[in-house]
């Protein structure tokens, strides 16, 4: 893994935007002192076969063993690490689920951009919990709250936005900046951040948006300079772990960037193979697992001591 310590803020967000106002600062030494809970070199624990052809979106369970996990077809499978198939679930609309989440409860959630819903499923019944008309759901994330974070384009691409669902109801919608400009483009991946900051990774913007629990805009990560980003920044999958530290795949550059809450760049993983990461996700454990997209493959990497 390569790090570059107490990296500077401002050379990690984007043309020069700068959270140095942010309430949640922390300084160099507090980077670096989280930068010294990396392994030198991640280990991959474990690699199981899901099935899929290709493989979109993985989420880790509530128990450390377990992950679900979305390819190319119409199912969600929930499995354990050893390869054991637990469970599956077919989406009500026959379309395949590219972004799910699993709540407090155990349950699972899924949005559906073709169809524009959202669905809840509780004791293998799959629920329609919302239609949203000409928004296209492209993300979610469920919330310590236990809540719904979304991540929606507009059916002409004009717009996008984020929302926060309380069961079935709108209770936050997040747009604009403090200067009414616009703060996403096409918002395809999102997690809430321990620390309540929403994370969003931005395809279209080639960015990492990071707001905190209001709305407010914190900080855009862009990528550092550096020469293992030869073929630039292709932010995919973003995800969270108990330091509050960021996790971003690269789809681009076959790795995956570790930045900490306020935007400052740690290190890279790297050297596990990696080819075209798509989606990640960090359990209560802080194992990490990632899909590729042309695998059928889910990794079990260890990367903090």
């Amino acid at each position: 893994m390569e790090s570059l310590g107490a990296h500077k803020v401002e050379t990690t967000i984007g043309e020069g935007e700068n959270a140095s106002a942010s309430p949640h600062k922390t300084n160099a030494l507090l980077g670096l002192a989280n930068a010294s809970t990396f392994l030198e070199a991640p280990k991959v624990l474990n690699i199981v076969k899901t099935g899929f052809r290709f493989t979109y979106k993985v989420e880790s369970g509530l128990r450390t063993q377990h992950f679900y996990v979305s390819g190319s077809k119409n199912i969600i499978k929930h499995m354990d690490t050893k390869g054991t198939l637990l469970d599956e679930i077919a989406t009500e609309s026959k379309n395949i689920p590219r972004c799910f989440t699993v709540n407090k409860k155990g349950h699972l959630l899924y949005s559906d951009s073709v169809d524009r819903s959202i669905n809840l499923v509780s004791d293998k019944e799959v629920k329609c919990l919302t239609k949203l008309g000409r928004w296209k759901p492209q993300t979610v994330c469920s919330t310590f709250s236990d809540e719904l974070l979304v991540g929606l384009k507009a059916e002409d691409d004009e717009e996008a936005k984020v929302v926060r669902y309380a069961l079935s109801d709108i209770t936050q919608e997040i747009k604009c900046d403090d200067e009414g400009q616009p703060l996403y483009r096409d918002p395809h991946y999102i997690d809430e951040n321990k620390n309540l900051d929403i994370v969003v990774s931005d395809l279209d913007a080639k960015a990492v948006t990071v707001v905190d629990k209001s709305g407010h805009f914190r900080f855009r990560y862009q990528g550092i300079p550096s020469d293992k980003l030869s073929e630039g920044f292709g932010p995919r999958g973003v995800t969270t772990d108990s330091l509050c530290n960021i996790l971003v795949a690269d789809f681009d550059s076959n790795l995956i960037h570790v930045i900490d809450q306020d935007g400052q760049f740690l290190r890279f993983i790297e050297n596990c193979g990696l080819h075209l990461p798509l989606d990640l996700s960090v359990n209560s454990s802080n194992i990490l697992f990632v899909v590729e997209y042309y695998s059928n493959k889910v990794k079990e990497v260890q990367y903090l001591k």
